[in-house]
C-alpha cells in the first residue's frame, strides 16, 4: 500500500465526518430557522450552505473558499484555480469543479447579481467585508450546524475544537481515499495535489483516518 511510514512527523490525527454526517451539515443550513423569511435571509442561506459544500467538495483552506473570486472559474472546462496568495505554501493549483457542487452553485446564483452581490468580485459577499471571513465561516458553521447537530465540542486541553470547519477538508480527503482503497487504487500523490500540500507527509496522515487501511493492517498483523 505505501512504502513511507505514515506517521512520521505526526503529531494529532485529524477528526473527520463520515459521509453521513456531511449530508445532515448540509441539510441542516437548508432547513435552519436561523435565517431571515425574506428573500435576502434566503440568499444568505444559500450563500453559507454553498461556502461550506464548496469547502467539503474541494478540499479546501476556509481561507481559500471564502476568498474565491468570479474570476477563478472556468465554467466552460469547469475549472477553478485556487490562488496561492490565501495558504500558506503560497502556491496556486487548478482544480475541476464536482458535479455535486455546481449543484449548489446553481441554486446560489438563481438570486439576483445586482441585488445580492452589489459588483462584489468575491463569490461569498459579506456586508462588513469585501468577503466572508473565516471567523464569520466559523461562528456560522459553529451556531447554525455544529450545535443543533449536536456535534459542537468544547476544546479541553486545546484551543482547536474537535469539529470545525476544518474538518471538512480533512473529511472530503479521508472520503476520496476510502474511494480510492476500495477500488484497489490508492494515490497519494493525487490527494496531495487535490489538498495543496507541498510535502506527502502531510497527505499520509489520512491512511490511518481509513478503516479499510486499517483491514489491511490487521490482516498483515494476523499473518
Amino acid at each position: 500500500m505505501t512504502e513511507k511510514l505514515i506517521y512520521k512527523g505526526t503529531k494529532k490525527l485529524p477528526s473527520f465526518f463520515n459521509e453521513t454526517d456531511m449530508v445532515k451539515i448540509l441539510n441542516q443550513l437548508l432547513v435552519s430557522d436561523d435565517y431571515f423569511k425574506s428573500e435576502l435571509g434566503q440568499w444568505m442561506r444559500w450563500r453559507d450552505v454553498s461556502l461550506i459544500a464548496t469547502i467539503y467538495f474541494l478540499g479546501l483552506r476556509p481561507k481559500e473558499a471564502c476568498c474565491l473570486k468570479f474570476s477563478d472559474f472556468d465554467l466552460q472546462h469547469a475549472l477553478i484555480k485556487i490562488s496561492g496568495k490565501n495558504n500558506k505554501t503560497g502556491k496556486d493549483r487548478i482544480l475541476p469543479v464536482p458535479s455535486n457542487l455546481i449543484k449548489f452553485y446553481k441554486n446560489y446564483f438563481s438570486f439576483p447579481k445586482h441585488r445580492f452581490w452589489h459588483g462584489s468580485k468575491y463569490l461569498f459577499p459579506s456586508f462588513q467585508n469585501p468577503h466572508i471571513s473565516p471567523e464569520r465561516l466559523k461562528h456560522i458553521f459553529r451556531e447554525k450546524v455544529l450545535k443543533p447537530l449536536g456535534l459542537w465540542e468544547m476544546p479541553e486541553n486545546s484551543k482547536v475544537p474537535r469539529f470545525r470547519t476544518y474538518t471538512l477538508r480533512h473529511s472530503r480527503a479521508s472520503h476520496i481515499l476510502k474511494k480510492q482503497i476500495k477500488y484497489n487504487i490508492p494515490d497519494l500523490f493525487a490527494i496531495a495535489n487535490f489538498l495543496g500540500h507541498s510535502d506527502i507527509r502531510s497527505t499520509q496522515v489520512y491512511l490511518h483516518t481509513d478503516s479499510d487501511y486499517m483491514e489491511y493492517l490487521r490482516e498483515i498483523v494476523n499473518l
